[in-house]
């Protein structure tokens, strides 16, 4: 008599079965295999909403809005949030809840700027960076890149940021500029527990360094000093500060002592940065022109990614 398929298929299985409930009977539980893991608690950039705070965003959104109407020389770097918006990857900080009395102030200013941006603007403001740069003494036989610390270079294929990467460095050691440009923001007064103290409470002290000969914008993070100004023209190579641990999360026990940077590369209508991968190659090629970001355009960037909101 044939044997239907179904009882053909379980005799088949059954030391297979059989194999599997031996094991489970000797093995303990998985909680009690592992040691339970007790992770610090998360730093949260909430803050408890009052109507000074409120009042204090409205005010800076209409104070970078008036900048924005009335673009020029003169203006172009009076407002922190309005470079950080122009400064942060297209689709970084969309969607985010800035409406909410209790969420990160900052922010909540930069997200509604960043509304503000249209492709025009975008393309305003940096052709008016340009026309700054032109008019600029510059030095002449100056590197066109460098690297901003004395490192080690970066092992493996560990990254703790999609779109930035950490510099290890001793606490103090000089920042150089990675490249020429414009300081467009250079903030010094990050206080923890004052969400205005900087336009970034993750990225502490920073500096952004806007490079017209290649549309790109330089971020370093987490600085102790800072020995540059806003509107300033600098050469590859010039001190912008120093490593230090400012920042919610770097001046944590152990996160300390390393520079964050970033890299964000204005396209003619959007701004894309540069991905881990890049900068580790940017870095090793002591050039500045990353062969992964010369050959191929960068993957369209997540709406919300780690790394650029250091």
């Amino acid at each position: 008599m044939a044997v239907p398929a179904t009882l053909f298929c379980l005799r088949r299985l059954r030391p297979v079965l059989l194999a599997y409930a031996l094991l489970v009977a000797v093995l303990p539980p998985a909680e009690a295999s592992r040691a339970p893991r007790h992770r610090a608690p998360r730093l949260r950039m909430a803050v408890a909403p009052s109507e000074a705070i409120e009042t204090r965003v409205g005010d800076e959104v209409a104070a970078a809005t008036l900048i924005l109407d009335e673009l020029d020389a003169d203006n172009a770097f009076e407002s922190p949030y309005l470079v950080s918006a122009f400064y942060y990857h297209d689709g970084f900080l969309h969607g985010y809840p800035d409406s909410r009395p209790d969420a990160n102030p900052a922010r909540r200013i930069i997200a509604r700027l960043g509304r503000e941006l249209t492709p025009e603007r975008k393309a305003q403001y940096v052709a008016l960076l340009h026309r700054i740069w032109a008019g600029a003494a510059r030095e002449r036989g100056a590197p066109a890149f460098v690297a901003p610390v004395r490192s080690k270079e970066p092992r493996g294929r560990r990254r703790t940021h999609r779109y930035a990467i950490d510099l290890f460095a001793p606490q103090g050691s000089p920042v150089s500029s990675a490249s020429p440009g414009i300081v467009l923001l250079a903030e010094c007064g990050w206080t923890r527990g004052d969400p205005f103290s900087t336009s970034s409470q993750s990225g502490g002290n920073s500096v952004i360094v806007f490079d017209p000969e290649t549309d790109r914008f330089y971020r370093y993070c987490h600085l102790a000093t800072v020995a540059v100004s806003p509107g300033d023209i600098v050469e590859a190579g010039r001190t912008l500060g120093t490593v230090g641990n400012t920042g919610v999360n770097a001046s944590r026990q152990g996160h300390g002592r390393h520079l964050h940077f970033e890299v964000n590369r204005y396209d003619g209508q959007v701004v894309r940065p540069f991905t881990n991968m890049e900068l580790r190659a940017m870095l090793k090629s002591k050039t500045g022109e990353p062969a992964l970001a010369s050959t191929r355009p960068a993957r369209k960037p997540a709406r919300r990614a780690r790394g650029a909101g250091s």
